[in-house]
């Protein structure tokens, strides 16, 4: 598949409402951090497994900051999103995603609910927990008809739905960086591929703008039904990988 039909198949994913996360690496280093987050998870009584699978997203994340992000990194990110949506299914995570949800809807609003954004000072306390720093660039804020697109989509299919999307995204994008792959650094450097941007960064962005409004959401919803919580930390992870692949690519 060469890189034109690469990115077709990313713009189509992407159009169709499909997700991107995963990796899984191991060693000395995945040790290292899941020792540092060990009191963090027996502190506030997290799920284990996702604990676990976003201190590897974490390790992935800084892989991609160090030397750039390849298919690999993307692939990898969707395995432990993969891995997440097994592992709510297993523990019934779309039950307190429904309650959450409708608790959140009557307190505050539907509409106050559709301007809920990331806390940024909070998203960077939570990830630096698991070893990784983020900026500003990071958080892409939303249009109001991508809020309501995000909104409805939580409320359709749940937390697992949205894991389940966000894993078909990074898997999309392990596709295409793997075609353009000795490429991307050209297109960064002379910034005169048009057809790269419109049909890979653009839509990168467009995702990143989805992904972000669902991660707020669900981090909202976390006050009703702590089990989110994690669920929160993950997508917020999720966000900061997408960030790294764009501005690595893109900007």
């Amino acid at each position: 598949m060469n890189a034109d039909v690469s990115r077709r198949v990313f713009v189509g994913s992407v159009a169709a409402g499909l997700p991107l996360v995963a990796g899984a690496f191991q060693g000395t280093r995945a040790s290292s951090v899941a020792n540092q987050v060990h009191a963090h998870t027996a502190a506030n009584n997290v799920d284990p497994v996702f604990d676990h699978l976003i201190s590897e997203m974490a390790l992935i994340h800084t892989r991609m900051q160090s030397r750039g992000p390849r298919g690999e990194d993307a692939r990898a990110m969707a395995a432990q999103l993969r891995t997440a949506v097994v592992r709510g299914a297993q523990i019934g995570l779309d039950a307190p995603t429904k309650k959450g949800l409708g608790d959140l809807i009557r307190s505050r609003g539907r509409d106050a609910v559709l301007n809920i954004e990331l806390d940024r000072a909070r998203v960077k306390a939570r990830l630096k927990q698991y070893g990784v720093a983020i900026d500003e660039s990071m958080f892409v804020n939303a249009d109001y008809n991508t809020r309501v697109w995000a909104l409805d989509d939580l409320t359709n299919t749940g937390v697992s739905g949205v894991l389940a999307r966000t894993t078909r995204t990074f898997d999309e994008i392990g596709q295409v960086l793997d075609q353009t792959s000795g490429r991307v650094a050209r297109v960064r450097r002379v910034q005169t591929d048009r057809d790269w941007y419109i049909g890979f960064c653009a839509q990168l962005q467009t995702e990143m703008a989805r992904l972000g409004a669902e991660a707020a959401f669900v981090c909202g919803m976390s006050y009703f039904a702590q089990p989110l919580e994690i669920v929160c930390a993950m997508l917020e992870m999720a966000c900061a990988a997408q960030a790294a692949v764009y501005f690595a690519t893109c900007v």
